[in-house]
């Protein structure tokens, strides 16, 4: 990647990033979620349904975005990214976030997640199988 690149998208980062404060939040406070998900990963789809059950049962708007979506920059209480590789637009959607609760699956320069899960083998699990820790997580929350 050339510098000019590399200069480009440090200040985009810079210029964007939200200045919410982040906490750890119960499941009972939040109103609505941003999910980023890895859409070229076998089963997404499927796994989209579940997550949609999951936050609806609860009474939490979702929204599903991923590294092809146009609008990046979101709004809402809960921030989730399920990528199990970091890349610019997962880091470029989280941090300008205006969230007030942060949660992933590796932690981006800066500390922009309050919660995270990492992979215990070196080749990144599923998404449903991290999704289903940080679910059991989520819910010890109080």
């Amino acid at each position: 990647m050339g510098f000019t690149r590399k200069l480009v998208r440090a200040f985009a980062l810079r210029a964007h990033r939200s200045k919410v404060p982040t906490r750890l939040m119960p499941l009972s406070e939040i109103r609505s979620a941003v999910v980023y998900v890895n859409a070229v990963e076998p089963y997404c789809e499927p796994f989209k349904l579940k997550l949609k059950e999951f936050f609806n049962k609860r009474g939490i708007e979702l929204k599903i975005i991923g590294e092809f979506d146009k609008d990046l920059r979101t709004d809402s209480d809960f921030f989730l990214s399920l990528n199990p590789k970091p890349c610019i637009n997962e880091r470029y959607a989280a941090s300008s976030s205006t969230a007030r609760f942060k949660a992933g699956r590796h932690q981006l320069k800066g500390g922009v997640y309050d919660l995270v899960v990492s992979d215990t083998t070196p080749e990144p699990v599923a998404m449903k199988e991290a999704f289903e820790v940080i679910e059991k997580m989520l819910n010890n929350i109080k």
